[in-house]
């Protein structure tokens, strides 16, 4: 049986694990309303832009052409945006996992002592590695997306150093 110095540390142990997804969840929440406002911001760029080119249906080649490059950069950061809110998405369900986990090891804590579950043998632990290391495999799945995202950023910080480039010409 287990002692209650087991449960205190036990919950200690639960407490920190909470703290700690509660400040994932922050920074998360904080991350996705950065990306809000940069989808807002593109949205208007893109609005100014499609006005621009209704207003301006010009013959000129040369504005054509910086209307041309203007879209492609707003493509570009839009495509950026999408693959970061997709690596968002994929941490919200992470951090949604990890609090499901831990309120059910809180709720079988609650339990009374003789209605608690054993403690598990070596085939529940077996798969409970197993789960956990799918879970590790998800986590890593999201590294592709984190480079992806980022090497869309630096080619369109690229292409507007190019375009501020042409423009100072």
């Amino acid at each position: 049986m287990p002692s209650h110095a087991d449960d205190a540390t036990r919950e200690q142990e639960l407490a920190k694990e909470q703290s700690l997804t509660e400040l994932e969840q922050a920074i998360g929440d904080r991350e996705q309303l950065v990306g809000d406002r940069e989808q807002l911001r593109i949205d208007q760029e893109q609005a100014n832009h499609d006005d621009l080119r209704q207003a301006g249906a010009t013959s000129d080649h040369d504005d054509a052409r910086i209307l041309d490059d203007r879209q492609a950069r707003i493509d570009r950061e839009q495509l950026t945006r999408d693959i970061g809110q997709e690596a968002l998405d994929h941490a919200q369900k992470g951090r949604d996992n990890q609090q499901q986990a831990l309120d059910g090891t809180r709720e079988m804590l609650d339990l009374p002592q003789g209605v608690r579950p054993q403690p598990a043998d070596a085939d529940t632990l077996e798969r409970d590695a197993i789960t956990r290391t799918r879970a590790a495999r998800e986590r890593a799945a999201t590294a592709p997306i984190r480079i992806r995202a980022a090497l869309a950023r630096a080619e369109a910080a690229d292409i507007r150093a190019q375009a501020d480039a042409r423009a100072e010409e």
